[in-house]
């Protein structure tokens, strides 16, 4: 299983790579850091699943830039693209807001991301590195979608 995570976090990717290599021992898995790598990444190599950060940095920080701009529905312009250029690779979005900046809830996003993306978008994940309730339902979304896992 080929498995890309997009996430400009490095605390939280080392979470998730630690939890796919327990539950997908087999399963390669590719990090890029901003909204331009990863969207790039995606447009250029086939994958099996996509773990898509929702908010992030257009550019990928090196040392002694920002990164950009951040863009707090990075996530949603990566699906966008995706949808206009047909790449149906399944995605589970993975966050760590549950109130957005503009008010918007965690249930909303889902709710818009659903209809909008329905076919390749499988559900968005709510991260909190010290609480389990992530890991199962990440567990359990990727059991439900790929079985051999």
């Amino acid at each position: 299983m080929k498995i890309l995570i997009v996430e400009d976090d490095e605390l939280k990717y080392q979470h998730l790579e630690n939890f796919l290599n327990g539950l997908t021992p087999r399963a390669t898995i590719t990090w890029k850091k901003s909204y331009q790598t990863g969207l790039v990444e995606i447009m250029s190599a086939a994958y099996d699943l996509i773990l898509l950060d929702m908010s992030m940095h257009i550019y990928e920080k090196v040392a002694g830039e920002s990164g950009g701009s951040f863009e707090t529905y990075a996530g949603r312009l990566i699906l966008n693209e995706m949808d206009m250029n047909d790449v149906e690779t399944k995605v589970i979005v993975i966050t760590g807001y549950d109130v957005y900046g503009d008010g918007k809830t965690l249930q909303t996003l889902k709710h818009e991301l659903r209809e909008e993306f329905g076919p390749f978008y499988l559900d968005t994940v709510y991260f909190v590195s010290k609480e389990e309730k992530w890991r199962k339902e990440l567990s359990d979304l990727i059991k439900a979608n790929f079985p051999t896992v």
